[in-house]
């Protein structure tokens, strides 16, 4: 990181090769659409490369990262076009998505198991589009990403007490949306 900090270019492709699938998966999330995503993570790792030279190392720089991501996808959800046209945030992954896919359905279960997971899927789907994006963010952040609470609170730039009371409001959001659909 610090060679590319200093202009190593082949330093700085190694850290965007590194962090470029983690990225892409957070947009997506985030935004539901593979295009906004990925234009998306590239906005990020534009913004990353300029400010590289101001990072200081006080966060990890996965943290910082995230952080520029969400930003970026905060400003995305913002735009007037964006808030007209709500699209469903993916749970399973697509080809190429960078990420492993959050599947629900046992591929060895029985085609009528196979079918009900898909459906609890698209309903997954649909219950965290519906969610505010403060809310699909921890829990994208969390239980996606897997990122520890003092990681949310350096990535969202707030307290941990404020991190854990978002994500259990954001869990009832979800179960909430959920009710009469998940088991």
């Amino acid at each position: 990181m610090w060679r590319a900090q200093g202009g190593d270019e082949a330093a700085l492709e190694e850290l965007v090769r590194r962090h470029q699938g983690e990225v892409f998966r957070l947009c997506r999330r985030m935004l539901g659409s593979r295009e906004d995503a990925m234009d998306a993570a590239q906005d990020t790792f534009v913004r990353v490369v300029r400010g590289l030279p101001r990072f200081r190392g006080e966060a990890a720089f996965r943290t910082w990262v995230y952080g520029i991501a969400l930003n970026v996808c905060r400003n995305v959800l913002a735009s007037a076009p964006r808030r007209a046209a709500a699209r469903a945030v993916p749970v399973d992954g697509e080809a190429g998505d960078g990420g492993a896919p959050l599947s629900l359905a046992d591929g060895r279960a029985d085609p009528e198991a196979v079918a009900y997971g898909r459906q609890l899927g698209r309903a997954l789907e649909q219950a965290l589009a519906a969610l505010s994006p403060e809310h699909r963010e921890v829990l994208v952040l969390r239980e996606v990403e897997g990122l520890e609470y003092e990681e949310m609170a350096a990535v969202l730039g707030c307290r941990l007490g404020t991190v854990k009371s978002r994500l259990a409001r954001a869990r009832a959001a979800l179960l909430g949306r959920l009710e009469g659909v998940w088991p």
